[in-house]
C-alpha cells in the first residue's frame, strides 16, 4: 500500500462520518452538526433509543404504527452500535500506531 492511500485516523473519521450521514440523515440532521464523530455516534444512538421508548409507549397505547416505528429503531440501532464499534476499532488502531 502506497503512502497516498495508507488510511489514517483523519480518513476513517471521514469514512465513518459518510456512513453516520447515510444513516441518520435528515432525521438526525442536528446530531450531525457539532463534536467528534464519536460523540455524533453517541447522539444519534441516544435519540434512537429515545425514539424505540416512544415506540414502546405507542405499542402500549395500542397505536397502530408504533409497531413498524419500533421495527425501524431497533434496525438504525443495530447499525449504529455496529458503527460505533468501528469507530471504535479505528480509534484503537491509531493511538496504537
Amino acid at each position: 500500500m502506497t503512502d497516498a492511500f495508507r488510511p489514517d485516523q483523519e480518513s476513517a473519521d471521514q469514512a465513518l462520518r459518510l456512513l453516520l450521514l447515510a444513516i441518520a440523515w435528515p432525521n438526525y440532521a442536528g446530531a450531525l452538526k457539532e463534536g467528534n464523530v464519536a460523540q455524533q455516534i453517541d447522539r444519534c444512538l441516544t435519540w434512537v433509543k429515545a425514539e424505540a421508548s416512544e415506540a414502546a409507549s405507542l405499542i402500549d397505547s395500542c397505536v397502530p404504527h408504533g409497531k413498524p416505528m419500533l421495527a425501524q429503531a431497533q434496525k438504525r440501532l443495530e447499525v449504529l452500535e455496529s458503527l460505533k464499534l468501528l469507530q471504535r476499532l479505528a480509534e484503537s488502531h491509531f493511538a496504537d500506531s
